[in-house]
């Protein structure tokens, strides 16, 4: 059966080279609406399953795995920012809070006309508390981290991670891909994995 990760993160494609089962790339064109629900958790699940819908009916006998990112400061929902600028404010509002990172995952299964046959999602939260950010270390973040690509700015294997204090949760969710979730939702999908 083939596995379809759909998504254009290097990240969630290094961590699905983890589970150490052939998987293939397609990206998901679907339109991201940020305000289509009012909680985190919710939203981040759902924009998941639309990320895997788009293309699942490309792709008959198979698995296909949709993510999606997004923080949360204060309950105030945080996703990429448009531009420069943005990301900068938005670092700003970060310095020395807690943030919330939520990871919506879906896996779908369609049989052999590509019909739906199955459809999980799940969410994941983890706790990040960062420290004060100085101008000079927001610059930095800008100038090495990809930020108008990632939820809230953030890349925590890159320069932003450098300011993160304490992780309370799933690492790995932080990077766009809860693994240990996944490989529940794929063993309930006939993947059996360790």
């Amino acid at each position: 059966m083939r596995i379809i990760l759909a998504s254009r993160s290097p990240a969630r494609r290094l961590l699905m080279k983890e589970l150490n089962i052939p998987f293939e790339c397609h990206t998901s064109d679907y339109e991201e609406d940020m305000n289509r629900f009012k909680t985190a958790p919710a939203l981040s699940k759902f924009l998941a399953l639309q990320k895997a819908l788009y293309i699942a009916n490309k792709y008959p006998n198979a698995i296909i795995i949709g993510a999606d990112t997004i923080g949360t400061i204060k309950k105030r929902i945080v996703g990429k920012p448009p531009t420069i600028k943005a990301a900068t404010v938005l670092l700003q509002s970060m310095s020395g809070k807690k943030v919330k990172v939520h990871t919506g995952l879906a896996t779908i299964l369609t049989d052999k006309q590509g019909k739906i046959a199955q459809k999980i999602t799940s969410h994941t939260v983890t706790t990040l508390t960062f420290s004060k950010l100085t101008p000079q270390n927001i610059k930095d973040i800008i100038k090495e981290d990809d930020v108008l690509n990632v939820a809230g700015a953030l890349t925590i294997e890159g320069e932003s991670g450098k300011y993160v204090k304490t992780i309370q949760g799933d690492f790995q969710n932080v990077m766009g891909l809860p693994v240990f979730q996944l490989k529940e939702m794929l063993n309930k999908l006939g993947i059996k994995l360790n």
